[in-house]
């Protein structure tokens, strides 16, 4: 059995095993969970990990030609086959551009993936949106993993001094009623796959799904359910936010366990 984590570089030959990299900067990303070896919606992820290649086309430099069926193909053979070796064991793999003494490089990560978070606990700052490329996985990932790591909560939100955007990690939906479902709107985040997915099959349940700003002050009142949500950890309940030294309970969604189990399925009918 190969422990983890493994890393491979993409080449003219697929890919091909390297050495972990060091001291690498990392231009585009993406990730997501592999749960019980099976890989959901790993289209969604490779379009979004070529679109930040495209607005990145300026730093990123010379690739190796990536055909995108050879591409797929290839990352789902290798995470079947990590998966098939580790079994009871869900993995988290990124796909980065990553430049190395001075080339880029497209490299997959295979790695474990942490226990799923069935709640969060957040932190709103006193500072704004701190990143430098917040449509785009990738360049901020290791600002906001210290952001995480100073604060004394699950994750951090970020905001522009008025609304929500998201946090370091993930998207935020608020539940204005059980049938009102609110996606927090700002034109300075990064498109979430999971929140797509919930939108859909919201929609699918005639739930009404409304994009528009959400104010922090109406987010720190705890009066409505708030859900954290991304590809690793699905669906995760908001269960309080601190700000300053104030903490705050927040009300729960009564179908939440309903819907996070439906998220592990797939939300499949």
């Amino acid at each position: 059995m190969n422990t983890l984590p493994q890393t491979f570089q993409w080449t003219p030959n697929g890919f091909e095993p390297i050495a972990p990299l060091n001291d690498t900067d990392i231009l585009v990303a993406d990730s997501w969970r592999v749960h019980d070896g099976e890989v959901w919606g790993l289209q969604d992820h490779l379009q979004r990990f070529m679109a930040g290649i495209a607005t990145q086309a300026q730093f990123v430099g010379p690739l190796p030609n990536i055909d995108p069926a050879e591409f797929e193909t290839a990352i789902r053979e290798i995470l079947q086959h990590t998966a098939q070796s580790h079994p009871g064991m869900d993995l988290f793999p990124r796909l980065s551009v990553e430049i190395h003494d001075g080339s880029p490089r497209v490299v997959l990560l295979v790695r474990p993936a942490p226990q799923v978070r069935t709640t969060t606990s957040l932190s709103i700052p006193d500072y704004t949106d701190p990143r430098i490329r917040p449509t785009v996985k990738g360049p901020d990932i290791d600002l906001m993993r210290r952001l995480v790591a100073e604060a004394t909560t699950d994750d951090v939100v970020l905001h522009d001094g008025t609304n929500v955007i998201e946090t370091t990690t993930g998207a935020l939906l608020v539940w204005h009623t059980p049938k009102h479902l609110v996606l927090c709107q700002a034109s300075q985040q990064l498109a979430s796959i999971s929140v797509q997915r919930i939108a859909n099959h919201a929609r699918s349940r005639n739930i009404s799904v409304t994009s528009r700003p959400v104010t922090i002050e109406e987010m720190v009142t705890g009066e409505y359910p708030v859900w954290f949500s991304n590809t690793l950890h699905g669906i995760s309940p908001v269960s309080t936010i601190r700000v300053a030294t104030e903490e705050t309970s927040v009300a729960s969604h009564p179908e939440t366990a309903a819907w996070q189990s439906a998220w592990w399925r797939g939300f499949e009918s």
